[in-house]
């Protein structure tokens, strides 16, 4: 009876490590999204390309390989269907003070959108991601 226990508990933990795997595998879009009256700001990754947008500016870039692979490790460590669940650290953006802003993160199957936070302070399990997002269209 043990036996069958442990074969159940491993075949689960196991099913459950392939799923968080599968769900970056998948990965066919990332946006982040920030605005309020007057400014704007939106970096999409699909593929290798990134796309920089404020009122002013569409800039497009090439990413290498490593990079967006770099991305992904980091979008690994994430539960995405709890991300609209993520607690922001401030909430200036209620007045005015900082932009709306917000993580979206598309799979073939799915997509998965962070709850409002401050464009300048996302929640901690997000900042590496939009921290490298940024990095990619300096």
């Amino acid at each position: 009876m043990k036996f069958l226990i442990s074969v159940i508990i491993l075949l689960s933990t196991v099913g459950c490590i392939s799923q968080k795997d599968n769900q970056t595998s998948t990965i066919s879009e990332v946006t982040f999204n920030a605005h309020t009256r007057g400014a704007m700001e939106n970096i999409n990754l699909i593929d290798n390309t990134v796309t920089y947008k404020d009122y002013n500016t569409t800039k497009t870039y090439s990413i290498t390989k490593d990079k967006k692979e770099q991305l992904l490790d980091l979008i690994k460590n994430l539960e995405l269907k709890s991300i609209s669940e993520l607690k922001a650290p401030s909430d200036k953006r209620a007045t005015d003070a900082a932009l709306h802003a917000s993580l979206q993160i598309r799979t073939t199957n799915e997509t998965y959108i962070s709850s409002d936070f401050d464009h300048d302070n996302p929640p901690n399990e997000l900042k590496p991601i939009i921290d490298l997002l940024r990095d990619f269209v300096k």
